[in-house]
């Protein structure tokens, strides 16, 4: 993570920033959208509020520089990277090597999910978790899900999205999945300026 420290005035705006994909959360990653904004995306994965950033008035040009450089070099293929076990709130999780639903209600809220999802990184946390929750807890409750996708959120994109991949494929929802939009809007701005 890099660290960084602005001053102007009285006001001083500190936090850090992934320096790397390696670095980069679910939740952070759900919003590098095409139309973010330079104060959303530096909010999002900074923790710190859009409004404060909003009304301060620091110079933050160079932090936002720091994002996009960081963010550039974005993997070729995020869709076939390995799957590596998966530890959630201390449990290795036990992936199945095909999708089979043992329990409706896993499918159901799978299904749900997919249908309410413009793009797919908004359910990587959520389709992880209701894999992952009988792991964890013995049986399959819909209701013990959340704190199940809180530690999803914030686990390294690189290793969550290749199971994300997996369990999307199989529900052909990956379709869906605007890897590189973000990317190449980023680019065609860039080139407007």
């Amino acid at each position: 993570m890099k660290r960084f420290k602005i001053h102007y005035n009285d006001d001083i705006i500190g936090g850090q920033i992934p320096d790397s994909w390696e670095e980069l959360t679910v939740k952070q990653w759900a919003a590098l959208r095409p139309n973010v904004s330079d104060l959303e995306l530096l909010s999002v994965l900074s923790g710190i509020d859009l409004g404060y950033l909003e009304n301060t008035e620091a110079d933050l040009s160079p932090a936002i520089e720091h994002v996009y450089q960081s963010i550039k070099d974005m993997p070729e293929d995020l869709n076939h990277l390995a799957r590596k076990p998966l530890t959630i709130l201390g449990h290795q999780i036990k992936f199945p090597k095909d999708i089979n639903f043992a329990r409706y209600g896993q499918k159901a809220m799978v299904k749900n999910a997919i249908q309410g999802a413009e793009d797919m990184r908004e359910i990587v946390s959520d389709v992880i978790a209701i894999y992952a929750q009988p792991s964890i807890d013995g049986k399959f409750d819909s209701a013990k899900l959340e704190p199940i996708k809180k530690a999803i959120d914030n686990l390294p994109i690189i290793m969550a999205w290749p199971w994300a991949v997996f369990f999307l494929k199989r529900l052909n929802a990956l379709r869906r999945t605007y890897l590189s939009d973000w990317k190449q809007y980023q680019a065609q701005q860039n080139k407007q300026k």
